[in-house]
């Protein structure tokens, strides 16, 4: 079932234009990846989709159903846009009891915070939590809800690698509850590791839309780097066709690199590192030269 569908979502700021007749639809239940360069248009359809931008045009529909207004979706989404902020004096569970209190909320904050893994925080300021712990607290206020969909811009940034495999798995935890998520972010990477669908936007236009099942079984450019020169004619039989002194592109789609690793091994040509080149990156990369 669709969660939400988006149709000639368009916006602009003066002259010029940020979106242009954007259409997409999120499944229930899905984690999207929502990806591009700065400036391609990611937090602004974040933006209108927590009824904080107006846009010039756009339909939404939520589960089927026609709405009025994006402002509509909020009572569905938690949201964290931009960076997270709270009083630095306060500490996590002061802090979202005061949002709980705004809020109107009856969710319980001490299970909010065991959800997120700040049970042990106690009455730490937030002014000394890690930049990993407030980006989990600031998913706990969004979580204040009980939503259904999680909206999520950049929340990867100035997190250690630590902190962002911590994140990725708190997402995966929420996202095998139910909760549909959305997230922005222009690591590419990154973000392949747990998305299951991915839309990649460029000078406000969708440039790829295509789910993590495709993309698994698409041939993809395997690059191979090895520490010594290579000769070519030794390679000839694998079906190579780009090779340079130490390094060699083949398209393979995931299950044959195994048994490709293996060939070259019998051949003594043993890579030092091989790089998969997904369809999201190559595309990534063509739009973005």
């Amino acid at each position: 079932m669709n969660m939400i569908e988006v149709e000639n979502l368009s916006l602009r700021y003066g002259n010029q234009q940020i979106l242009k007749r954007v259409s997409f639809t999120i499944k229930k239940g899905e984690i999207v990846g929502l990806l591009g360069p700065n400036g391609a248009g990611k937090s602004s359809i974040l933006r209108i989709l927590a009824g904080l931008v107006f846009p010039e045009s756009g339909v939404l529909k939520i589960e089927n159903v026609p709405q009025k207004s994006f402002s509509n979706l909020r009572s569905y989404c938690g949201y964290l846009i931009e960076s997270p902020s709270f009083y630095p004096f306060l500490s996590a569970k002061q802090n979202l009891n005061l949002i709980k209190k705004l809020r109107k909320s009856n969710v319980n904050i001490d299970t909010l915070l065991i959800k997120v893994g700040l049970e042990n925080t106690f009455s730490k300021k937030t002014k000394n939590f890690s930049m990993g712990m407030k980006q989990r607290l600031a998913i706990a206020q969004s979580l204040l809800s009980s939503p259904e969909m999680l909206i999520l811009d950049e929340p990867f940034n100035g997190l250690d690698p630590n902190g962002f495999q911590d994140l990725i798995k708190l997402l995966k935890e929420l996202n095998g509850k139910g909760i549909t998520i959305i997230v922005s972010s222009h690591l590419l990477n990154e973000l392949e590791q747990f998305a299951d669908h991915f839309i990649l936007l460029h000078n406000g236009n969708i440039q790829l839309n295509i789910s993590k099942h495709k993309l698994l079984k698409s041939k993809n450019n395997i690059a191979f780097t090895f520490k010594t020169k290579l000769n070519a004619n030794s390679l000839n039989n694998l079906g190579i066709k780009k090779v340079s002194e130490n390094r060699i592109i083949v398209k393979l789609n995931p299950i044959e690199v195994e048994a490709f690793v293996e060939k070259l091994v019998q051949m003594k040509c043993i890579p030092i590192e091989v790089e998969n080149l997904t369809v999201l990156q190559e595309k990534y990369l063509e739009i973005t030269k």
